[in-house]
């Protein structure tokens, strides 16, 4: 795979991992783009704090990457282009690609090499795989040497973050995820779907009220005034959710209580699996959004295989 390829000129950096395009010539506003495989730290008060290599990365990224130079965007999938630009969005609906220069030169891989940003890998690797090789080497080079963000003493002083524990975690992330694309690749006739990726076949799935088994990150829930519980996953521009009715008592509280103890990281600081296959009925939340749910009314429905969505399939994938 060698991903949905076309080019776009740029109009300004926002920070290190993110930038502003033209997707061509007739644009007249520019579309935000994240970049995959990076997190480069930050240079605007939000929820990580400002840090001196947050501005050297954006520095960087503005040397790089001037206004009105012709980029290469390079988008994590093989559909049509169009397709590829809706399909693959982040939570905030900023556009998820890789960059390369003019020159021919990956973004990612010399941002890594330089020591502005850790191999990103908490919402998977790098879906080709020279990528991946290239972005592990990179990032063994710049620890090797002790560049950037890998000397935060003497880079960041008292501002730091602990990328051991947070690399620890997101390759457990990514090995998840790596495992859930092994299956799409090896069985694609499994009944199994992606939040972010299958948005609209589970859309359809919902309004026929069908089984199904969900590939899902387990992060934000809220209560209801029925003692219920919603889980929200997929993206803002695409919202999916997991309902667990009386989640106080019985059953409902095991679901909880499984959830919180084995799939919900709390930040940072409490990281845990994070992502489940999650089977169930589905049907459309009855609101103006009309979003897709599941519902869990048992804790076997949650597993971290996924065994029902196979052996519907006919197999045992193992």
């Amino acid at each position: 795979m060698s991903g949905t390829s076309f080019e776009a000129k740029i109009d300004r950096v926002v920070d290190g991992d993110t930038v502003r395009v033209f997707l061509d010539e007739t644009a007249v506003k520019s579309e935000s783009l994240r970049i995959l495989s990076l997190d480069t730290e930050e240079v605007n008060a939000g929820s990580k704090p400002v840090t001196e290599m947050g501005r050297r990365a954006s520095d960087r990224a503005k040397e790089l990457l001037k206004a009105g130079d012709t980029v290469k965007l390079v988008l994590p999938g093989n559909e049509p282009r169009e397709e590829a630009i809706q399909k693959y969005r982040g939570n905030f609906g900023r556009l998820l690609c890789y960059i390369e220069l003019e020159d021919g030169t990956d973004f990612q891989e010399l941002m890594i090499r330089e020591g502005f940003s850790p191999y990103f890998q908490k919402y998977g690797y790098a879906e080709f795989a020279n990528y991946h090789a290239r972005y592990q080497a990179a990032e063994r080079e710049a620890q090797s040497q002790v560049l950037g963000i890998w000397n935060q003493i003497a880079n960041n002083g008292a501002v730091m973050r602990n990328y051991a524990a947070l690399c620890t975690w997101w390759d457990l992330r990514a090995r998840i995820i790596e495992g859930y694309r092994e299956i799409k690749r090896r069985v694609p006739e499994a009944n199994l779907f992606n939040t972010r990726l299958d948005y609209a076949r589970l859309v359809e799935i919902a309004k026929a009220g069908q089984e199904t088994t969900v590939f899902m990150e387990l992060r934000d829930f809220t209560p209801t005034a029925s003692d219920h519980i919603v889980f929200h996953t997929g993206s803002l521009e695409q919202p999916y959710q997991m309902f667990i009715p009386n989640a106080n008592e019985g059953l409902g509280e095991d679901i909880m209580n499984l959830i919180l103890q084995r799939y919900r990281a709390d930040g940072e600081t409490n990281p845990r699996r994070s992502y489940a296959y999650v089977t169930g009925k589905t049907k459309m939340f009855p609101d103006d959004n009309g979003r897709p749910e599941i519902v869990v009314t048992d804790p076997a429905q949650i597993t971290d295989w996924p065994a029902a969505a196979l052996e519907r399939a006919g197999l045992a994938l193992t």
